[in-house]
């Protein structure tokens, strides 16, 4: 039974592959995750205009974790 459902994964990633769809999947994944992180970034610079981050120090280090 286990095999069966690893023969049939293995059927839809291939039907994936050949048809393109999954590079267009995994693209979308990163893309998304570059949107949160520029989204992030822009709201550290909103908080920091605001002066709600008072320290440059504190800022580039948020920053530098993104």
């Amino acid at each position: 039974m286990k095999s069966m459902g690893l023969i049939l994964i293995l059927a839809i990633g291939f039907y994936l592959y050949k048809t393109g769809n999954l590079q267009r999947m995994i693209n979308n994944l990163h893309e998304n995750k570059n949107y949160q992180t520029n989204e992030a970034k822009r709201i550290l610079d909103i908080r920091l205009a605001k002066g709600e981050i008072t320290e440059e120090e504190e800022y580039n280090k948020l920053k530098s974790i993104l």
